[in-house]
């Protein structure tokens, strides 16, 4: 941690605390489609406006201790919480991104000097960037699901928009050199068990060889951030429609299906599938804890799938030796689709039919 790094680290934390602040008036605002930039920030009590002063990320709460300076009402903790934890997020990204290199990058680790003097490459500006953007919708969508069961569209829309900018900025396997991979391919005759994909910004092409995709990096990733887009949407919207055909009931709500299409125009469509299929377990222990505290067994989907999509793009490099056949052998990903699908709708059907006992009626 030289000099210069800390001081790029304190800027980034200053950056992330105020798009935390940004969000806050997001999360409030969107759901009850109210515009973001106007009117300004004021107070929802006695709506007069809040001076610039006391408007500063994290510093304006504390010094006004949590209430409005003119009729001296509380402000939830929340939004000093959320400014804080995007500082820190954003700081965490930055770092896993330079000295960390997280991701195992050869370009990172040869600009480690340049780095270390504070000279950062534009290709990790542009990488940390858009992971700080996504990381940033996703929180704002799961806290908005959390506050009303509802995932607005102007974040979901929005964010696909993003995703395919990035993803055309970022074509696979951006910020490395695909010539240094592509003499190991043509001679392996094991494929796609040896040798392994490199990783880039965006985890995976759409498919490989990518013999019939066109020439220019710009299009390879803008088609790359169109895939992705479009199965997140349809998956979820797959699994919504044969869970209530054989349930009788709605399992997911479409938000959720928005949420993996801004998902899959960022970080790709192999990526959006096993964060799905993941997702389950984060899913399990919200399940236990609305039901430990609210009794109710309906809760928020959205928030699993962030968290779970999140988790799967850091833990990729990992990954990618678990996951690799099953993507790019079509008869495997085809016989694996057609078993989940009819799994899920015979599983659904059970629970159709499977009815409490009345025990009112038993003697």
């Amino acid at each position: 941690m030289t000099v210069p790094i800390i001081v790029w680290m304190i800027l980034v934390f200053c950056m992330g605390a105020s798009v935390g602040s940004f969000m806050n008036v997001c999360i409030y605002r969107l759901p009850l489609e109210k515009s973001v930039f106007w009117p300004g920030s004021h107070c929802g009590s006695c709506i007069q406006p809040i001076h610039w002063k006391d408007n500063i990320p994290i510093l304006g709460y504390l010094i006004l201790g949590g209430k409005c300076r003119k009729c001296n009402s509380s402000y939830s903790i929340r939004y000093m919480l959320v400014e804080l934890a995007m500082g820190l997020i954003f700081s965490g990204v930055f770092y896993l991104n330079t000295l960390g290199n997280l991701l195992d990058f050869d370009f990172v680790q040869n600009q480690k000097w340049q780095i270390s003097h504070g000279v950062i490459p534009w290709q990790i500006w542009v990488m940390f960037i858009s992971q700080s953007v996504v990381i940033s919708l996703l929180i704002t969508a799961s806290l908005t699901d959390i506050d009303c069961m509802e995932i607005p569209l102007g974040i979901t829309i929005t964010g696909t928009i993003w995703g395919l900018v990035f993803s055309t900025l970022q074509p696979w396997p951006f910020p490395e050199n695909i010539s240094n991979f592509l003499d190991d391919f043509s001679r392996t005759k094991d494929w796609p068990l040896n040798p392994l994909l490199p990783r880039g910004a965006t985890p995976w092409p759409p498919w490989f060889p990518m013999d019939n995709f066109p020439d220019q990096p710009w299009l390879k990733g803008l088609l790359q951030g169109i895939i992705g887009a479009l199965a997140g949407t349809f998956l979820v919207r797959i699994v919504r429609f044969t869970f209530g055909l054989g349930r009788g009931m709605e399992g997911m709500g479409l938000g959720d299906a928005d949420l993996m299409m801004m998902v899959g125009a960022f970080w790709g469509w192999q990526l959006v599938v096993v964060a799905f299929f993941l997702s389950v377990l984060p899913a399990f222990f919200f399940g236990l804890l609305q039901l430990f505290f609210k009794g109710e067994q309906a809760f928020p989907f959205g928030p699993s799938l962030a968290i779970s999509s999140i988790v799967c793009f850091y833990a990729w490099p990992y990954l990618t030796k678990l996951t690799q056949i099953y993507f790019f052998e079509p008869l495997i990903l085809f016989f694996l689709s057609t078993f989940g699908v009819i799994s899920l709708f015979l599983i659904s059907l059970i629970l159709r039919f499977l009815r409490p006992i009345d025990k009112s009626n038993i003697s």
